[in-house]
């Protein structure tokens, strides 16, 4: 017998509480994993409930909803509890529980294996399982990632297989429905999860009717998502590994044996013994080798792409550990091993600090201000109508980005405040404008805050 639904979702409200704390924090001590993004999305949602367009000059894009580069079909969802509680802690809130509702769906899957292996207390066997994923440095990562929407991959890739697990084709279908709700390529993500539900044994068996029910609404979300927008702009894309790969900084490398040698130490080992999961996600790996982004960085733009992987990777953990061999101490030894792997495999994600002594001066700007701020403060100064990077002030004409309508280059002129470090290069088209106040970072910078005469 299944466990009530108030289980897995009181999972979901204790780590989501606990994901969103450290994304609030972050950000308001001025450490978001990268402001630029987080300031835009913000400044989409105040668009949205101001009557304008759902979307943000920040972003360099055509403007529209569907027009931008990246859609997110959760937004009207945020929108909403934005314009009731209009504050960015709304956005850091949400981001919490997009990595969060990964809880319900490992919940699930870890009480199915274990009646399936005649374990008893499959509830509170689906409970361990599920809470040992909040030990693991890249969940903690995707939960707070400032906000990123295609976080949603990872409990809808989850949710898939643990329907599986069950044959609950129509329960998989909404997890895939879920992971949609993220970002346009989830048909990418989700065509090998039901491909490898129909080929390969999944609890004792081929799970055929729901993976081609997986596979048939991926493509038909796909042909949607081709109607809809002009842009099908896609980070992962199984056609570039027919393309020749940019080359890969050293460094980089590097980064990736290392990252390597951590998920075999973590609780993905363990995925080795229900290895389903693992193997649809080898298209997503083979590009993840070719790319040539930092996408193995813990704190960044880039955190937000562990969730792709772990979409992956978690089902298979979780079932792995359930059905670690009886002879071997069975259910209860595979929970120890991966709640002891997942803690120790990755970094913790920690509350990070920021230039925190800019903040009076960020307190100093009016709502109604027209701002340009650096990459420090702009997230903070977010919500208003007009607001800018100073790195996009004073560029020359060819640097025009595509789609871009409006004046350009963008000037001084557009703005009233200006928020940056002493010294930074746009202060030289401000010469007339008066100092308000200035603060030492502590770090050899001083940042200042300059005021239209």
């Amino acid at each position: 017998m299944r466990a009530p639904l108030w289980q897995p979702l009181l999972l979901v409200l204790l780590g989501s509480a606990a994901l969103a704390a450290l994304n609030v924090h972050n950000a308001a001590h001025l450490a978001p994993h990268w402001g630029q993004d987080l300031a835009f999305f913000t400044q989409i949602c105040w668009s949205a409930v101001h009557g304008g367009p759902w979307s943000s000059p920040l972003l360099h894009e055509p403007l529209g909803f569907f027009a931008m580069v990246h859609t997110h079909l959760v937004l009207p969802l945020v929108v909403a509890s934005y314009a009731l509680i209009p504050r960015q802690e709304v956005l850091l809130c949400w981001q919490g529980l997009f990595a969060g509702l990964a809880l319900w769906p490992a919940f699930r899957l870890g009480e199915a294996v274990a009646r399936e292996r005649g374990v008893g207390r499959p509830a509170l066997v689906g409970a361990l399982a599920a809470a040992s994923l909040l030990l693991l440095g890249p969940v903690q990562a995707a939960g707070s990632a400032d906000f990123r929407p295609n976080v949603l991959f990872l409990p809808g890739l989850v949710g898939v297989f643990a329907a599986a697990r069950e044959g609950r084709t129509g329960q998989a279908l909404l997890w895939s429905l879920l992971a949609q709700a993220g970002r346009q390529e989830a048909s990418y993500f989700l065509l090998p999860a039901g491909l490898a539900l129909c080929l390969l044994p999944w609890g004792g068996a081929r799970r055929w009717r729901t993976g081609l029910g997986v596979v048939a609404f991926a493509l038909l979300c796909f042909g949607a998502w081709v109607a809809l927008k002009p842009q099908m702009f896609f980070h992962f894309d199984p056609r570039s590994l027919v393309q020749e790969a940019p080359p890969v900084e050293p460094d980089f490398v590097q980064a990736r044996w290392a990252f390597l040698g951590r998920l075999v130490r973590s609780g993905a080992a363990l995925g080795l013994l229900q290895p389903a999961a693992l193997v649809a996600g080898l298209p997503l790996a083979a590009q993840l080798a070719r790319d040539s982004r930092e996408w193995t960085a813990e704190v960044g733009p880039s955190v937000q792409w562990h969730a792709f992987w772990l979409g992956y990777a978690v089902p298979a953990m979780v079932a792995g550990a359930v059905a670690w061999p009886r002879r071997l101490g069975g259910a209860a030894a595979g929970l120890a091993l991966l709640w002891a792997l997942n803690a120790t495999a990755f970094p913790w994600q920690r509350p990070r600090e920021g230039p925190v002594a800019a903040l009076p001066l960020v307190a100093q700007v009016p709502p109604e201000a027209r701002v340009a701020a650096d990459h420090d403060t702009i997230a903070a100064l977010a919500g208003r109508e007009v607001l800018w990077n100073v790195a996009s002030l004073h560029l020359r004409e060819d640097q025009r980005p595509y789609g871009l309508g409006g004046p350009w280059p963008l000037t001084v002129d557009m703005v009233d405040i200006l928020l940056v470090d002493e010294g930074h290069p746009v202060l030289a088209h401000a010469t007339s404008w008066r100092l308000v106040d200035r603060v030492e970072l502590g770090d050899g910078r001083t940042k200042g805050l300059w005021a239209r005469e």
